[in-house]
């Protein structure tokens, strides 16, 4: 009898505990789905469209940056194509960024035409979640 009811007792502690245990805080942490409160959390649609401009002006300044880096280990030649073909790029992206912004804010689909302008960026070479990425 004493052995039954350290069982139930034992059985029940646990299933408080364990729940407990698995979410701390008393908040369920967010689905692969949803979106976690972070840096991109606050970025929503319409954008003003100075806000918006800054933002695609800083990432080519960090893409920039990151090419001389890059490009420091190759020859003069291969620095000078790659360079050409990255102010290639910026002119594509710079016109779409020029159209997105002419009206004083951007739609996600104006931001999604800006980025669809490089094809050299993540979205565009591998689509959405990796499809057509080789395995």
């Amino acid at each position: 009898m004493r052995s039954m009811l350290v069982a139930v007792v034992v059985t029940l502690a646990s299933l408080v505990a364990v729940p407990a245990l698995a979410a701390p805080g008393g908040a369920a942490a967010p689905s692969k789905t949803q979106r976690a409160d972070g840096d991109k959390a606050g970025k929503h649609f319409p954008m003003p469209a100075a806000e918006f401009k800054a933002h695609v002006e800083k990432r080519m300044a960090r893409a920039r940056a990151h090419l001389e880096e890059r490009i420091a280990k190759l020859t003069p030649a291969e620095a000078k194509e790659a360079r050409a073909t990255f102010d290639a790029v910026a002119v594509n992206v710079n016109a779409e960024l020029a159209k997105a912004v002419a009206d004083g804010t951007v739609t996600q689909e104006e931001a999604k035409a800006v980025r669809a302008a490089n094809p050299r960026h993540k979205h565009a070479r591998h689509g959405k979640k990796g499809a057509g990425r080789k395995k």
